[in-house]
């Protein structure tokens, strides 16, 4: 196919600069809702600025593609540029990254109606879906921390703090004074309508259990 046969789709100013406001609009908005919802421990700004980022750029991507079906092959070249060296711990993030291309690439073929709907849509799902999460603090979890020179630590919990965490599962063991205190590091969820700040509490209440941490979504309780 000769490429300078290949149907072009001719765009004016207005039509372009339409489409890079749209698209940084819908990718503040998105990672707005990314900003409220999120209930992972390490939050970054700038995943928040990537996230307005990666629209327009894709969108000017896919300007330049237009209806171009060899350079169109270029596009997973293009978008297999974005690499991240950090590890995303909350596969959630994902989500947000995807749908920051989507919106890239829906202003960027004029589909303009299809990246407004598509966003709001999404956004007010996630907006929901957090709220219902966190409205069911046994739904959570968190990472529990403690020192203790019991062997067996679980048994120097509290009995009233046990029955405060409805799971539990020993994530790690650190020897902290030559093997007569260790600290233990525990992933737990909370029992139906229990704060994180009873549990601290309770667990303080015993001699055996000391520098009590319960990192939770959003900060960390300490004892």
């Amino acid at each position: 196919m000769n490429p300078s046969n290949v149907l072009k789709v001719d765009l004016t100013p207005g039509q372009v600069a339409l489409s890079f406001l749209l698209a940084f609009s819908l990718a503040f908005i998105w990672a707005t809702v990314y900003r409220k919802t999120h209930s992972g421990v390490a939050y970054t700004r700038s995943f928040f600025l990537t996230l307005m980022m990666i629209a327009p750029i894709v969108a000017m991507v896919m300007m330049a593609i237009g209806s171009n079906v060899a350079l169109s092959l270029g596009l997973v070249g293009a978008l297999s540029i974005i690499r991240f060296r950090t590890v995303i711990k909350d596969a959630k993030d994902m989500t947000f990254l995807f749908l920051a291309i989507a919106i890239g690439l829906c202003c960027g073929a004029n589909a303009w109606m299809v990246a407004v709907i598509g966003t709001v849509m999404v956004s007010l799902l996630t907006v929901v879906m957090s709220k219902i999460g966190h409205g069911n603090v046994g739904s959570a979890d968190y990472i529990l921390i403690f020192r203790s020179n019991q062997k067996d630590p679980w048994n120097a919990v509290p009995s009233a703090a046990q029955d405060m965490i409805s799971w539990k599962q020993l994530r790690g063991a650190t020897d902290v004074d030559s093997g007569t205190e260790f600290e233990y590091t525990y992933n737990v969820r909370l029992a139906s309508k229990t704060s994180a700040e009873r549990v601290v509490g309770e667990l303080g209440k015993n001699g055996a259990v000391r520098q009590v941490t319960m990192i939770t979504p959003e900060n960390h309780l300490d004892l």
